[in-house]
């Protein structure tokens, strides 16, 4: 079974398809490596008992003052996508590979940004930032927040079993529900859990 971490588990839960699932994924950096994609949430911290607010403004912060765009934990999907294409116009207008799919007008990333230096440091800018809820350098109860996201995708019928290091999970057996519903069990998760 492989292994779904943050980055890349919404398009695998809800099949996002072509151009929105492989220009996140590129975009997101995620790798292959023995057969699992490992965009890796970080490394888990023990947790303690201060608020998670001064690491969340500080991420926050950083953003504003970069200019870069920053997502939320209840960020949509079409605002995440959005967001993602706008860098990934970027990257492409500064040279990385891209092509349309069918039926889309949208740019896909053919190749992975990090082999073109030069575009990933003019498309910084436009790179959005992931939630600072989900990073556990941001987050001091990153670990007890996994651990509740992960209850709950169990909870609604996913079966999974997350990593030890919080990095991501496994699928842990067969799950009877749809696409459409593994993406939205995720999403209500996600936001349950890393509020």
């Amino acid at each position: 079974m492989s292994k779904l971490t943050h980055r890349n588990r919404s398009a695998v839960l809800a099949g996002l398809g072509a151009a929105a699932a492989l220009s996140l994924l590129v975009a997101c950096g995620g790798s292959d490596s023995g057969g699992d994609s490992s965009a890796s949430k970080g490394k888990g911290v023990a947790s303690i008992d201060s608020p998670s607010a001064s690491g969340a403004s500080a991420s926050a912060s950083a953003a504003k003052e970069s200019g870069r765009p920053q997502l939320r934990v209840d960020s949509t999907d079409e605002e995440r996508s959005r967001l993602y294409q706008i860098w990934t116009d970027c990257l492409h207008d500064h040279g990385v590979p891209a092509g349309h799919k069918p039926g889309s007008t949208k740019w896909s990333l053919a190749a992975s940004p990090d082999k073109y230096p030069a575009a990933m440091n003019a498309c910084v800018p436009k790179r959005p930032i992931e939630p600072p809820e989900e990073d556990p350098a941001t987050n001091p109860h990153y670990m007890d927040d996994f651990r509740t996201y992960i209850k709950c995708l169990n909870d609604g019928g996913l079966k999974v079993k997350g990593l030890a290091d919080g990095s991501g999970w496994n699928f842990d057996g067969e799950s009877s529900l749809t696409e459409a519903q593994r993406s939205k069990l995720d999403k209500d998760c996600e936001v349950k859990a890393y509020k």
